[in-house]
């Protein structure tokens, strides 16, 4: 019995090869939509000339280490091809998911204290 697709809300805009992605308020990113998120972040840079895609986190009430395991996945990606991954706007609770297991030294993660890159 195959398991039923997951639809993950999202929204995409794209500005001069920067694709900036935001999720509704109370997104979890966890186990059960984890091969749509990477399914869907994928396809958004998928045949792109070094693309920037821009993580918007501040919908994102949780995410689980399936989901860090494809941001890294995600990231390793757009390096080879030239292109960049920009998490922000993380929630506390997410920002410090990112700071326990030091991803944030790894991932550029910025707050909303940070400007986004240009």
């Amino acid at each position: 019995m195959s398991s039923p697709v997951v639809e993950l809300p999202l929204e995409a805009t794209e500005t001069d090869g920067r694709i900036t992605v935001r999720f509704p308020a109370s997104t979890t990113l966890a186990e059960v939509n984890a091969a749509a998120f990477a399914r869907a972040m994928h396809g958004l840079v998928e045949g792109k000339d070094r693309p920037h895609l821009l993580i918007d986190l501040a919908g994102v009430v949780m995410l689980t280490s399936v989901i860090l395991a494809k941001l890294v996945t995600l990231n390793a990606t757009l390096r080879d091809t030239g292109g960049r991954l920009t998490l922000f706007n993380p929630t506390p609770g997410v920002l410090q998911v990112f700071k326990v297991t030091r991803l944030d030294s790894f991932l550029e993660v910025l707050s909303d204290a940070h400007p986004l890159p240009v």
